[in-house]
This record gives structure tokens, C-alpha cells and sequence, in this order.
């Protein structure tokens, strides 16, 4: 959990003060202008150099939309980048991977309700319905 209060700052304002500062701005000046401490902007700098865009996201879990913008259209940066390249193929290869999954799981479904049942031997008797699996134990008499 967060600190209660804590200001939230979107990646978009966190990498333009990681470039005014990269540009020659001191940590002080971009402190005050946007009201943080420059502390604060110096983390978001050095977690830019370790991690590059990837480290501006918010705390979290990213939805699917998030997620799925940065499979499909990598930054300026990342597209030049041979690791990026191959970064997004392992995640596309996952995708792939958890889709034929659920098309396995759907099939199976579709064909436990497809099982025709049992026609009815004789007259008034009810067609019987599948089982659950579970059976009961039943004692001999």
C-alpha cells in the first residue's frame, strides 16, 4: 500500500523532467518549478538509467489495455533495441501460449454440453441426465 496522500505523477511528467535534467537543468531548479523534492527527481533519473521507459509506470498491476499498447507499439527508443525486439517476442509467444489455452479449455467445454444423453427405454421414465462424478457409496443389503 501507498502512503496515504502521496501525489501520483504520470510517466509522461516524470520523462520530461528526466530529459530537462539529462539537458543540463539542476535537480533544485526542476524541484521547485514542478513542487517536488529533487530527492525524488534523482530516483526517477537513476530508475530510467537501470530500467529505461519501463520504470515511469505507476505502482501496480497494469490493466490489459496498458499492457497490450506496449506489445503493440514500443517506444522510439525500444524499437532500435535488439533485446526490445526479443522482449516482445517472448511476450507475444505468452499471449499466444495462454490463447491456445482458453481455445483448449473451450473445446472441452463445448464438448461436454454437445454428449447426446441416453435415450429413454421405457415409457414415463425421465432421460437421464450426466453426472457430477462424484459416486456414492452404497451399502449391500
Amino acid at each position: 500500500m501507498g502512503i496515504r496522500g502521496a501525489r501520483r505523477f504520470p510517466p509522461e511528467l516524470k520523462l520530461e523532467v528526466i530529459r530537462r535534467y539529462e539537458s543540463g537543468e539542476s535537480l533544485r531548479s526542476l524541484g521547485t518549478e514542478y513542487s517536488i523534492r529533487p530527492t525524488l527527481v534523482h530516483q526517477w533519473v537513476m530508475a530510467h538509467r537501470r530500467s529505461g521507459v519501463a520504470s515511469l509506470r505507476p505502482p501496480g498491476r497494469p490493466s490489459r489495455e496498458t499492457k497490450a499498447r506496449e506489445l503493440l507499439a514500443p517506444s522510439a527508443e525500444e524499437s532500435q533495441s535488439l533485446v526490445a525486439a526479443q522482449r516482445r517476442i517472448t511476450l507475444l509467444e505468452q499471449k499466444l501460449g495462454q490463447q491456445a489455452l482458453d481455445i483448449d479449455f473451450f473445446k472441452y467445454a463445448l464438448r461436454h454440453f454437445e454428449k447426446p444423453l441416453l435415450p429413454v427405454d421405457r415409457p414415463g421414465a425421465t432421460a437421464p441426465t450426466p453426472s457430477s462424478g462424484h459416486k456414492r457409496n452404497r451399502k449391500a443389503d
